[in-house]
């Protein structure tokens, strides 16, 4: 009886120590055992010499999670010394290695104080890679990591439901993501998240080699609700501050047909409950400068004035192109996302037929115009003092902004179809 207590006893302080002691980064080669790991509905992870030491991972002993029946969850936790802080490093990564098939999703959960999650899709089969999961904004609530591999399917033990990794810790991301987007900052994290069947990602303009834009593919089959979160499930770093009386928001968008129903969704990243919805039309095919307007909002969604009434406040937007209808694989480009309204003013021209981007803007502001070459550019300060002039003979032109301070100017733009008035804000 003796006996059996002390035993009992051992191995519960043994697995007490050993979980409570863990902490990132992990890479396996010492202190981890196989008591580490709690298994759960149908996962088994054992600790083992690395039976794939080639590629980017030649290291001695590696983790393995094998899924054999059970449920679609399956997987293995460890629980950490400390809660994980995401203030400076807000990513996490991990090197992988299996042979299920390119796309295979793999789920990094935390849990302690409430429970977060993220979901990556492999992009190898049968080789090492690093997959990243995005925690930016996450409070320091979590104190244990949780592994599920190929989330979503039963494991039945062979191969395809056997998992490798190695080499989980904590990396810098970048800064969180806030309004004005313009994707030229090489600081910020510009992680997108889509859904529905949408494939994002950050590319050169194909207009204009000197600018970036965020290219977005409705893959064939989409849902006619895919869309692209602008940042991480941790929304922006402050609120957009909507009201009833500066309730819009613009962005600069490419579509390859004019009347393309684009939608832009705002919520509470803490509570997916509090949402306002709206949507409009493009005009032309093409770039061209779009405005949201919350007061009016989409059929079916909620008022921004009960939102607002309720005290919501709203810290993410999401953008739907061709709202409605299925995907086709069709491309879509979006830029200059921005509270308020448009920085481009009407003067005898239509207002989506010129674009200015990215403003507010650091080095340079690009003018495209979209049906007829720009004849002149004048540049003027509030005193009405002009500080540059352009003669361009162009449908693109280049203004420099290095040279000037912090503030707000106007820009005096010509055309054959005549002129107009645009705003410029140098940050």
């Amino acid at each position: 009886m003796k006996l059996a207590t002390l035993i009992t006893l051992f191995f519960t302080v043994s697995l007490g120590f050993s979980q409570s002691d863990l902490t990132l980064p992990i890479d396996f080669e010492k202190n981890v055992t196989n008591y580490d790991f709690i298994d759960f509905n149908g996962g088994t992870a054992t600790v083992l010499d690395n039976p794939q030491s080639t590629g980017i991972n030649t290291s001695e002993q590696v983790a393995q999670i094998v899924r054999d029946g059970g449920d679609i969850w399956a997987g293995s936790k460890m629980i950490l010394e400390s809660n994980l802080d995401f203030t400076t490093l807000n990513n996490i990564s991990m090197k992988v290695f299996t042979a299920a098939p390119v796309g295979t999703t793999v789920k990094f959960k935390l849990e302690g104080t409430g429970e977060t999650e993220r979901d990556v899709q492999t992009t190898v089969s049968n080789e090492w890679e690093t997959l990243t999961w995005d925690f930016t904004g996450e409070p320091a609530n979590f104190n244990t990591i949780v592994f599920m591999f190929d989330f979503g399917n039963v494991g039945d033990g062979s191969t395809s439901s056997t998992f490798l990794f190695d080499d989980i810790e904590q990396i810098y991301g970048g800064e969180q993501i806030d309004l004005t987007v313009d994707f030229e900052s090489s600081t910020i994290n510009y992680t997108m998240s889509d859904f529905g069947g949408n494939e994002s990602s950050l590319v050169t303009d194909p207009y204009d080699p000197d600018n970036l834009a965020m290219e977005v593919i409705k893959t064939p089959g989409a849902a006619t609700w895919a869309g692209t979160t602008i940042g991480t499930p941790a929304g922006f770093a402050t609120n957009i501050p909507l009201t009833l009386t500066d309730s819009k928001m613009s962005a600069r968008v490419w579509s390859p047909l004019a009347g393309t129903p684009i939608r832009l969704k705002v919520e509470d990243s803490d509570d997916p409950t509090h949402t306002c919805e709206t949507e409009t039309n493009t005009a032309v095919s093409g770039w061209q400068v779009v405005e949201f307007d919350f007061i009016n909002q989409a059929p079916g969604t909620e008022l921004l004035s009960i939102g607002l009434g309720f005290g919501w406040t709203y810290n993410m937007a999401s953008i739907f192109f061709n709202f409605g209808t299925e995907g086709t694989g069709e491309t879509y480009y979006f830029d200059d996302v921005q509270f308020g309204e448009t920085t481009i003013g009407i003067n005898n021209y239509e207002i989506n037929e010129l674009s200015v981007f990215p403003n507010p803007a650091n080095s340079h502001w690009t003018i495209y115009s979209e049906n007829t070459d720009i004849t002149l550019v004048e540049v003027f300060d509030l005193q009405g003092k002009r500080l540059l002039i352009i003669n361009p003979d162009s449908h693109i032109v280049k203004i420099h902004a290095t040279n000037l301070v912090k503030g707000i100017y106007f820009s005096k733009i010509s055309t054959n179809l005549g002129t107009s008035i645009v705003r410029l804000l140098k940050k």
